[in-house]
């Protein structure tokens, strides 16, 4: 573990970041799994940990049936018109200005000498979507010489003996054949991606981009449902990792690999489909979920006011049984509930108060049951307060505090989502001021101007630099 230490720490200090110095990667009985990351000193919530630079960032794929969109892979802002690089490569870019940019010159050479494809002449693009999707098996290769080659032998590989898509994409969009080094490197590459990368929130022309990067140390960082940490990205896509708890000298150093708002259910299935692994922490292990009854139903026998959850929630096929009248339900038929439950919201699409609160007791829909959160947070994301009638607006306050109880009860602490949902319901707050600034009286105006402050001061201690970033992505 001492030559893993001394790698990634070099790497830290000549990529210019400060060593904290306060966190160690180690194995054995302090971390749950394998490897991970320890704590050398006591840390408060709020501390900054480390910050952690990316061996690699790429755009993320555009899926066969069309979904995404491209970003320009090399200043990664949106590209409303994109066009093919003029360099040769084919990835879409903003233009000759970021074509010409000293980082991209390499991985451009590259792909022009592997000659790509040519497709779809009449509809006049000049990007390919094949090779787009390559960017990360491409960017593999800056790292294959020298030092840091090491991170491809010691980072955790994805377990796998599917052909990896980004490779398989463009070997299918090139007339030349790939070297077989280059290509083992790419799967490898591929391949520690799936199992290791975070998503990058980037800022760019005041709208929110998603990218992947790849983060030495925090590749080493476990999983928890119930994590002690959190992290923000600043403008040079470093990553800022901050305790969201209390962490004490000797204790394992965490994050979450999924959805915190996710039951344990989804959780599991995420984690088992993109991490191969079953996590066992405390909050799995408990079927009410620290008394939020995340995952639950609302009992289907008429008058039970009772909530239906699983007698054992890590195993998929358990039995689920009421807590009031013991009513049993097979796994089968949750499944069932649950696409219910998943049509029901879908079909709702504009979001009234009255008819939404309607359709949960008609349906006898749980509050906290899966989709449900879900759409009172797309609510809360994408409404603008402004344009919100007074009952909508009220309405938004009371999503903004139940969230933040949630939030609470999950035992969370300062996490990326207490920081948005703060900023939400202070602007919230501000808007209900300003309408009622007229009708309030100066003592009334101060009680809610101490709230707007104390809100801030939550979400820009948080956030760091996202203060103004408006984004309905949760890490």
């Amino acid at each position: 573990m001492d030559d893993i230490n001394d790698c990634v720490k070099k790497y830290l200090s000549q990529s210019g970041v400060k060593d904290y110095g306060g966190w160690t990667i180690c194995a054995g009985s302090a971390t749950v799994a394998g490897r991970g990351v320890v704590a050398t000193r006591d840390y408060n919530a709020g501390d900054v940990i480390f910050v952690d630079v990316p061996l690699i960032v790429s755009p993320r794929a555009i899926g066969p049936d069309g979904t995404g969109s491209p970003v320009c892979p090399v200043c990664y802002a949106a590209v409303t018109t994109p066009i093919g690089c003029p360099g040769g490569c084919r990835w879409p870019v903003c233009g000759r200005q970021c074509a010409d940019r000293p980082e991209h010159r390499d991985e451009c050479r590259y792909v022009r000498q592997l000659r790509p494809k040519v497709t779809n002449k009449s509809d006049g693009q000049t990007w390919s979507v094949g090779i787009y999707n390559a960017i990360t098996a491409v960017r593999g290769l800056s790292i294959r010489r020298g030092e840091y080659k090491y991170f491809l032998d010691v980072l955790q590989k994805k377990l796998t003996e599917r052909p990896t898509f980004e490779v398989e994409e463009l070997k299918r969009n090139i007339s030349m054949q790939l070297d077989e080094n280059d290509e083992q490197i790419m799967i490898t590459t591929c391949k520690i991606m799936d199992a290791n990368c975070f998503e990058t929130i980037v800022n760019r022309y005041n709208k929110s981009i998603s990218l992947k990067g790849l983060y030495p140390v925090a590749s080493f960082m476990n999983h928890s449902c119930v994590p002690n940490t959190m992290h923000n990205f600043d403008v040079k896509l470093q990553m800022i990792v901050k305790a969201s708890l209390p962490i004490y000298k000797g204790q394992e150093i965490t994050t979450n690999y999924t959805n915190s708002i996710w039951p344990t259910s989804l959780r599991q299935h995420h984690l088992l489909t993109s991490k191969q692994f079953i996590c066992t922490c405390s909050r799995c292990c408990d079927s009410e979920e620290f008394g939020t009854e995340l995952a639950a139903l609302n009992c289907i026998v008429k008058n039970c006011d009772g909530r239906i959850l699983p007698i054992n929630p890590l195993n998929k096929m358990s039995i689920w049984q009421c807590k009031i009248c013991t009513k049993l339900v097979t796994s089968a038929e949750m499944i069932c509930f649950y696409k219910d439950i998943e049509t029901i919201t879908k079909s709702i699409s504009v979001f009234c108060p009255k008819s939404f609160e309607a359709i949960l007791k008609s349906f006898n829909i749980h509050k906290n049951s899966p989709y449900v959160v879900d759409l009172r947070l797309k609510f809360i994301w994408k409404s603008k307060n402004n344009s919100l009638n007074l009952e909508q607006l009220l309405y938004k306050e009371k999503l903004c505090v139940e969230i933040l109880d949630l939030v609470q009860k999950l035992r969370l602490g300062q996490c990326r989502l207490l920081g948005l949902i703060s900023q939400e319901h202070q602007k919230v707050i501000s808007e209900k001021a300003y309408r009622f600034r007229r009708k309030w009286n100066t003592k009334t105006l101060n009680v809610f101007e101490e709230q707007i402050r104390k809100l801030k001061e939550i979400y820009s201690s948080i956030l760091d630099e996202d203060v103004n970033l408006n984004t309905n992505t949760i890490q």
